[in-house]
């Protein structure tokens, strides 16, 4: 056996390792939320007896019709209004420009800040 095909077995039983992990942790947390249910939206902290502190936080995801939320808004003051236009790179474009125009991105590289993201590691073991 060689040293990949040693890694590439000890990279899967611990990943089988860290989702059973995984799947504990989630039983458990959901054994705690059944004996201590969460706010609909908010923190709790809850201190047991021997002075561990639990947080449990609830939250509700708010996912709107914006084109029909512009329309019932647009009367309203800007500030009240329930919607925002977030600005933000298009890192598509920023890849294609890097790549295949140099002198274009010669302009750009200062304002744009690149570095390594962590290499992925994906293991097949044919039995």
């Amino acid at each position: 056996m060689d040293a990949m095909e040693t890694l590439a077995r000890q990279w899967t039983a611990a990943k089988n390792r860290e989702e059973t992990a995984r799947l504990d942790r989630v039983r458990i947390e959901e054994s705690m939320i059944k004996l201590h249910p969460a706010k609909e939206e908010g923190s709790e902290t809850v201190t047991t007896s021997d002075g561990t502190k639990i947080k449990l936080t609830g939250k509700l995801i708010y996912k709107a019709d914006v084109d029909k939320l512009t329309v019932l808004t647009s009367s309203w003051p800007e500030a009240a209004r329930p919607i925002k236009v977030e600005v933000k790179a298009d890192e598509t474009k920023l890849k294609a420009i890097r790549q295949e125009r140099p002198d274009l991105w010669k302009k750009i590289a200062g304002a744009v800040e690149t570095k390594p993201a962590k290499t992925g590691v994906a293991v097949e073991i044919k039995e």
